[in-house]
């Protein structure tokens, strides 16, 4: 796969996720080494991205080095799951064949964790995964909002990475769904925005629910965010401020020009390549344990 395929929005973007994704990798090899060895221990196979017109999901995965299959919405069919995998599925969402949404649901049920964005709130959840979410009708404009980590769930690391000094921002395309919440008992809040609840009426920015042995999460706008903001003197500051801020000496991440970069921009990147490395090592830890189990029953 190109790494150069589909890079969208800004380029400074573009320089923020690659150089988020060696903090990130440079973090985990001192604090979390077994959760690196799983990244690296990654296959083609364990991650499927459907193709979206809005989104791009393989953009981060390209930039961040990790293997990952891409296919179109109709190629669904023709691929068979263990229930192991994750299927990344791009906004809007749309595109699939009866079939292939009794297989997305027969996929989750058997264990697969299943990741939307967007529009895939109206075009997947509420089609094959209803009475847990939908969208609100409130649609956004292009924006940036102030959001805050709540809870990664299980078996995750995001806590560890994503410090108390973090002020990540947001960006929400232009008609983003923002995302009402219909069962409060099994839908829980991953990452929350106040800012959101005062403009758009709802406050979550991903969320996640268990179905079946499997888990599904979603968030609204994308996982490849194109810009953000510089909305405090922090956020100006160059990306070896924030490097600094992760522990990290100048001579540690002198070859990954930060200063070239604002906290603002690399901030917003690498929260959003630590929680799509944690959904993964998340499902892998899930997967091995499952093997585990079977192996002692045998």
């Amino acid at each position: 796969m190109d790494k150069k395929e589909n890079i969208k929005g800004d380029q400074q973007m573009k320089r923020a996720y690659e150089a988020s994704s060696q903090l990130l990798r440079r973090r985990l090899a001192k604090e979390r080494p077994e959760d690196l060895k799983i990244l690296d221990g990654i296959k083609e196979s364990d991650i499927i991205v459907v193709e979206g017109i809005y989104d791009h999901a393989q953009v981060n995965f390209n930039l961040a080095n990790i293997p990952h299959s891409l296919i179109s919405p109709r190629q669904l069919d023709q691929l068979e799951f263990s229930g192991d995998e994750l299927i990344f599925i791009n906004c809007p969402g749309d595109g699939f064949s009866d079939s292939g949404i009794e297989i997305l649901q027969s996929f989750v049920l058997r264990g697969g964790m299943l990741i939307t964005t967007d529009w895939a709130l109206k075009h997947v959840l509420e089609r094959v995964f209803p009475g847990f979410v939908e969208f609100n009708n409130r649609a956004t404009p292009d924006d940036v909002v102030r959001v805050e980590i709540l809870d990664g769930g299980e078996n995750s690391f995001i806590h560890s990475v994503i410090d108390a000094t973090d002020d990540p921002q947001w960006w929400l395309e232009g008609s983003s769904y923002p995302i009402r919440i219909i069962n409060h008992e099994k839908v829980k809040i991953l990452v929350n925005s106040r800012e959101m609840k005062e403009k758009y009426g709802e406050s979550p920015i991903i969320v996640s629910f268990k179905y079946g042995e499997g888990e599904i999460i979603h968030m609204t706008s994308h996982f490849y965010l194109q810009r953000t903001e510089t909305r405090t003197v922090r956020h100006q500051a160059s990306g070896s401020t924030y490097a600094m801020e992760k522990g990290f000496s100048p001579a540690e991440v002198s070859d990954l020009n930060l200063e070239t970069i604002k906290t603002a921009e690399i901030e917003s990147a690498y929260t959003s390549q630590a929680f799509m490395a944690d959904l993964v090592t998340k499902q892998k830890k899930k997967v091995n344990i499952r093997k585990k189990e079977t192996k002692k029953e045998k």
